[in-house]
């Protein structure tokens, strides 16, 4: 018995001991937030502070401003392909939430912050700074939570929604289809060094539906912005503070409502989608086939079809009662 149970004791540190070397002896793929700056700051960039924190975001196009809002893990980029799409004929902004991108995530007022209430407190900053007062969100997974959270806090403001993939059910149950692994023991020691490679190729692989679609250097780009200083630590504090809003608030949203789906979500089931459509009334649902958690990346031109059709409708047309 004793000779079991010091063979367990052995398998368990060897178990334990072997990720630590691993983490401790690896290269340092950490990136220092100025060379993180020089290489992806484009010509539309801005950059303000907010609390303290640099906060970054991009501004093209004109007309309607459209306000695109990433998800967890991700940042402005996520939005290339729809901007591209939509920048001739619409103000097209892209945010970097705080913690994520380029942007920082402001220090931690008191020993548990109230990430909700400060995220809530961002948007309506943004808001302000970006002088809106009409406008349109666009919000992917975690960034669709905060685009209906906004849309609740600012109905004069936000005249239209749209939410691709968006988080707002069973959240526990999502945050941990999304972020599991941000939520580990020792997981800010083991990346301490960075989030290797092997990781994005692998949230990639779970984001897509088909795997041929995924541009490999583009989740080396994102592999790098992952490992911007600060930007780890930031998203296993929010992964890890079991902080969630309130569901409830959906049913609040009053403004017109696009609901946009990949049928093979491994992130948010599909079935919120209808969930949504339940609690936002007269809301509407466009799904498709063999497409993951991010349409806007791996359907770039069904996905900005659908929304230009829901920001511009076709007029239904008149009646020609002049014939005989």
């Amino acid at each position: 018995m004793k000779k079991t149970l010091r063979v367990i004791l052995i398998i368990v540190v060897v178990l334990i001991a072997i990720p630590l070397l691993i983490a401790t002896f690896r290269p340092n793929l950490i990136v220092s937030k100025a060379e993180v700056k020089a290489k992806f700051t484009q010509s539309s960039s801005h950059f303000v502070l907010w609390r303290g924190a640099e906060i970054h975001y991009t501004d093209e196009g004109s007309g309607v401003p459209v306000v695109m809002i990433h998800g967890l893990g991700g940042s402005f980029r996520n939005w290339d392909k729809l901007r591209d799409r939509m920048k001739n004929d619409y103000r097209v902004i892209r945010i970097d939430l705080p913690g994520f991108g380029l942007s920082d995530l402001p220090q931690p007022d008191g020993d548990k912050p109230d990430y909700i209430q400060q995220y809530r407190d961002f948007m309506t900053f943004m808001l302000d700074t970006m002088h809106v007062d009409s406008v349109y969100l666009v919000g992917n997974s975690m960034g669709g939570m905060m685009s209906w959270g906004t849309t609740v806090d600012h109905p004069d403001r936000v005249k239209k929604l749209v939410l691709i993939a968006s988080a707002g059910y069973d959240m526990e149950n999502v945050s941990n289809n999304a972020a599991r692994a941000l939520k580990m023991p020792f997981i800010g020691y083991f990346l301490k060094k960075g989030f290797p490679l092997s990781f994005s190729e692998g949230n990639a692989r779970k984001i897509y539906y088909d795997h041929s679609k995924i541009n490999h250097e583009a989740v080396k780009d994102n592999n790098m912005i992952w490992n911007r200083e600060g930007n780890i630590p930031a998203a296993i504090a929010l992964a890890s503070s079991g902080q969630f809003p309130d569901s409830g608030m959906i049913a609040s949203v009053k403004c017109p409502t696009l609901i946009i789906w990949g049928k093979d979500d491994k992130i948010v089931p599909f079935n919120h989608a209808y969930r949504f459509k339940r609690d936002i009334k007269g809301s509407e649902v466009i799904a498709f086939d063999h497409c993951g958690h991010c349409p806007m990346i791996e359907l770039p031109d069904e996905t900005a079809a659908a929304i230009r059709r829901f920001f511009n409708p076709t007029p239904a047309p008149v009646a020609d009662n002049t014939k005989p």
